[in-house]
């Protein structure tokens, strides 16, 4: 428990004090090697898909393995290292509040080009409208499913995977399936049947993370209307992991509300007030995620007090 804890503090510190990895782009790679299976897979069929997502995973994520096998046949200090290294390079909570930040203080000096220009880097799309509203919903929007994306979901899959020795191969497995849903997902028709798997693989890997992060939203915002959104209005998404994401996030922030009396059963739009966002809202957000993460760090701290003191007793 106490490895875990000082491997994730160290990971976010890395994160938070060279976030740029000197220039090194970790995944930029990647999505050029999958843009080159696409190439050679993509037949319109989801057999295509399923092949065309194991040839872009498998090997990667086996000689990640290997990896942490042959460093920790060499020593524990290596493995952990690389470790720390591993879960460092899939994290990307700086980057992510520094560009939201960007795109707020563009809003702010009303320039909305470059605002969208930040928007673009942030999410690789543009806002639907040239404007503060559009911008910054879309920006909340972005910064509430990538603070699971890039923060609580590799941490999660690390943790989880790590007491089998395969810790990094899980943060990294989950930025895999992240990308390759953003590049391959069936958004458009080219990817209609070919994005099915990427698109499922992705689901499957962010539902349970997905879901502590938007619990986690409700616990760092607004409780009561981060639930009730949460129940109300996760069916306006239809991606099932985004829906949580974005309902509970918006509850939390007041960025929708219900009106008295309302009923909470099946969704019901007529209910629901939808606060016009503005690049208050952007700063709030990076906030909120930031909230999300040192409470989870504080959890662990805790835990690990605990346990300590728990061997300690035993020991006297």
């Amino acid at each position: 428990m106490t490895e875990i804890l000082v491997i994730v503090l160290l990971a976010v510190a890395l994160d938070r004090f060279v976030p740029d990895r000197q220039g090194f782009k970790p995944f930029a790679w990647y999505r050029d090697w999958a843009e080159s299976v696409e190439e050679r897979f993509n037949g319109g069929k989801r057999a295509h898909g399923v092949g065309a997502v194991l040839l872009a995973i498998v090997p990667i994520v086996a000689v990640v393995a290997l990896a942490r096998l042959f460093l920790n046949e060499l020593g524990w200090v290596l493995r952990f290292l690389f470790d720390v290294f591993a879960l460092y390079l899939c994290l990307d909570v700086f980057r992510l509040g520094k560009t939201a930040n960007h795109v707020a203080d563009a809003l702010v000096a009303g320039d909305t080009q470059e605002a969208n220009a930040q928007l673009r880097e942030l999410t690789g799309k543009s806002a639907p409208e040239l404007n503060e509203a559009s911008i910054a919903r879309a920006t909340v929007e972005g910064v509430l499913k990538q603070g699971n994306s890039l923060v609580v979901s590799p941490i999660f899959w690390f943790i989880v995977l790590w007491p089998f020795g395969l810790g990094p191969l899980g943060a990294v497995l989950q930025r895999l399936s992240s990308i390759l849903d953003m590049l391959w997902g069936h958004r458009y028709e080219r990817f209609a049947e070919f994005g099915w798997a990427a698109a499922r693989f992705d689901d499957l890997l962010g539902w349970v993370p997905a879901r502590i992060t938007a619990l986690s939203y409700a616990l760092m915002g607004s409780f009561e209307d981060a639930l009730h959104c949460w129940r109300k209005r996760m069916g306006a998404w239809s991606d099932i992991n985004s829906g949580p994401l974005l309902a509970s996030g918006f509850g939390a922030m007041h960025m929708q509300t219900f009106e008295p009396g309302a009923d909470l059963g099946e969704y019901d739009d007529r209910a629901v007030e939808t606060v016009v966002p503005d690049a208050s809202h952007v700063q709030r957000v990076v906030a909120l995620v930031w909230r999300v993460l040192l409470l989870w760090l504080a959890i662990g701290i805790l835990m690990a007090g605990a346990t300590w003191s728990v061997f300690l007793s035993t020991r006297t």
